[in-house]
């Protein structure tokens, strides 16, 4: 039996601003994921969608001029929506729904996973303060703030009862649901997985903590099992990054850039995780 006196020098002893980050790294590295690891799909379609670029021409463009988005752009097309469901639906599952609507058009998708760092976080705001000011919170907009809003929306609209799932892993939240779909095709070769990435910048009050520049988007991957890309995991030796910074964009948005580069190998940083990319095949 350890007493508290016993527990607190125990505590005290590792030295808990050094000693138990190392030792966190220590069970990421050794027990929940090696020190490298990887996945391999093969992409058989993509697509994107955000305000002022809706196809490939003016994602081209938006690569050629560093990555400036348009300004004062009108939203983008949401025609694969039913008008009933459109209208109560927030700008950023309107993006998901209508990227994942369009890329499952005359296929057969068996399962679906849909990935966000902040999901409905907009709407969520948005509630919050209607509380805060003492007003009812909308009984449409609590049911439409849960993270896996625009999975199920995805499914009714489309009338398509497939198995999805929605995920949120922070900064490395695009490769996260890659693992995802790999690790579903690895025991489902012969079928196909459709990720839909997505997101929108922090709102007020919460932007002061936005690290990254970028507008609403949505990303959709159709995924077969193959080994024409290969993404391989390896950790950073700190767990808190070593100093290393966000990148300037979303993950998704970063390996859309490469991809649109015809980039075959190249590397996106977090500040836990080098994920480095081998592409053999490149059709955009």
């Amino acid at each position: 039996m350890i007493t508290y006196t016993e527990d607190y020098d125990m505590i005290m002893y590792y030295n808990i601003d050094r000693s138990v980050r190392i030792l966190i790294n220590d069970i990421i590295n050794d027990v929940i994921a090696p020190p490298m690891s990887s996945i391999q799909f093969n992409l058989q379609r993509l697509n994107a969608l955000s305000p002022g670029l809706e196809n490939t021409e003016a994602w081209e463009n938006w690569c050629r001029q560093n990555h400036a988005w348009p300004e004062d752009a009108p939203a983008p097309r949401a025609d694969a929506i039913p008008a009933m469901m459109k209208r109560r639906m927030s700008p950023i599952s309107k993006l998901a729904v209508q990227v994942a609507t369009e890329l499952s058009r005359d296929e057969h998708i068996d399962f679906v996973v849909f990935s966000s760092r902040h999901g409905e976080l907009q709407r969520t705001v948005a509630l919050l303060k209607d509380i805060q000011l003492g007003e009812p919170a909308s009984p449409t907009a609590f049911s439409q703030s849960v993270h896996n809003t625009a999975a199920g929306l995805f499914t009714i609209a489309t009338k398509t009862p497939v198995p999805a799932t929605s995920l949120a892993a922070g900064e490395d939240t695009f490769h996260c649901a890659l693992t995802e779909a790999a690790i579903y095709l690895s025991e489902h070769p012969d079928h196909r997985v459709l990720v839909i990435d997505f997101d929108a910048p922090l709102p007020a009050p919460y932007d002061e903590f936005e690290q990254q520049t970028f507008q609403p988007y949505a990303l959709g991957l159709l995924l077969t099992k193959g080994d024409d890309i290969r993404i391989e995991r390896h950790p950073m030796s700190d767990v808190n990054g070593g100093g290393i910074q966000e990148n300037a964009l979303p993950q998704g948005l970063a390996f859309y850039s490469q991809w649109l580069n015809s980039e075959a190998r190249f590397y996106i940083d977090s500040a836990r995780q080098s994920w480095r990319w081998n592409i053999e095949r490149v059709e955009k």
